[in-house]
């Protein structure tokens, strides 16, 4: 073999070896960008189905988290908060009467939430008042006696009287928590809430907690949208019939169900009603093309044929009502359980 053979050989094997490590290099780069841009969309896809569970656990309070979005809120219901916070009482005075709702009809012309301002806060889940506020929520599920949770609670003067009606004359009890699934921090027209989701037995699937501030700084529970207090049962609504309107905490959804004085599908939009615990339900009607039809129209039209909403209501039965489970729906007081100042 010549010199110039061999010289041409080595030549030939330096361009080979170059073109491998160019192209083992390529090779590595280009899989290496492959899978970070496959973790990378598995961490994006992981964050979105975060997001969304999270925006479903919010419908069920009411809240829409849409950055400068509003959602039908209280800015304009009834209040139906004490006016005075200042002292907490550590052990509740008995009521010498049933308890009863600041709600009058002259309050709000309107028979629907009106909009709201909604902000998500920053959440340092390490923080004292965010520690504190667990802490507390433990102790109230520890706390067996209801004057004891007294203390525990939002807006404590005015719930003790809800609070002795619901467990001593309704017999009803608390929810159960399973595991905790999410927590956040909102601001819905100028109220600060901290917003605890666990796993619960619910038609929802979920318990969702919020927390207020209460006249010394701290979180508190805030017990009617929690327990989903209303001021009689359900199973009591169907055996007294009241004619006067009631306000209830239920889960809603859009419904084809007439009969009685409300077959006429035609003149009347029907919403089933079930109960915190999903054991008892009834339909509650309003008159198609009004405002508040137009309104739980709109707002339910994303529950589809399973989903539930929940909101706070005032219904009735009408006069010389032919059954137990077709009511008024007489007012819409709030898209969620939780009433704000």
């Amino acid at each position: 073999m010549t010199s110039g053979s061999i010289g041409s050989h080595r030549a030939f094997m330096g361009v080979c070896i170059t073109l491998c490590v160019i192209l083992s290099l390529t090779l590595y780069v280009g899989w290496k960008f492959y899978f970070f841009n496959v973790a990378n969309r598995h961490s994006l896809i992981e964050k979105a189905q975060l997001a969304e569970k999270k925006a479903r656990d919010l419908e069920k309070l009411g809240i829409s988290l849409e950055p400068g979005h509003t959602s039908p809120a209280t800015s304009v219901l009834p209040k139906l908060t004490a006016s005075n916070e200042a002292a907490l009482p550590l052990t509740p005075a008995a009521p010498s009467a049933p308890p009863t709702l600041a709600y009058s009809p002259i309050q709000s012309a309107s028979l629907h939430p009106a909009e709201s301002s909604i902000k998500e806060l920053p959440l340092l889940e390490s923080s004292d008042e965010v520690v504190q506020a667990l802490q507390l929520l433990d102790q109230y599920w520890k706390t067996e006696s209801w004057k004891d949770r007294v203390p525990l609670v939002a807006h404590a003067e005015r719930v003790a009287s809800l609070m002795k009606d619901y467990y001593e004359v309704q017999g009803a009890s608390d929810p159960l928590p399973g595991a905790l699934v999410s927590k956040a921090r909102y601001q819905i027209d100028g109220t600060e809430i901290l917003y605890l989701s666990y796993a619960s037995s619910r038609p929802t699937g979920s318990l969702e907690i919020a927390m207020l501030r209460g006249p010394q700084g701290k979180f508190l529970v805030d017990w009617e949208s929690l327990t989903g207090y209303g001021e009689m049962s359900f199973q009591e609504l169907r055996t007294k019939r009241p004619t006067n309107p009631v306000l209830i905490r239920s889960y809603v959804r859009l419904f084809e169900y007439y009969n009685y004085e409300f077959s006429d599908s035609k003149k009347y939009l029907c919403i089933k009603l079930l109960s915190e615990s999903g054991d008892n339900s009834v339909y509650a009607y309003c008159e198609r093309g009004t405002p508040l039809a137009q309104w739980i129209e709109r707002d339910l039209a994303t529950t589809g044929p399973t989903g539930f909403k929940g909101y706070t209501m005032l219904i009735s039965f009408p006069p010389n009502a032919q059954s137990n489970q077709c009511v008024n729906l007489d007012k819409v007081v709030a898209q969620r359980w939780l009433s704000l100042p």
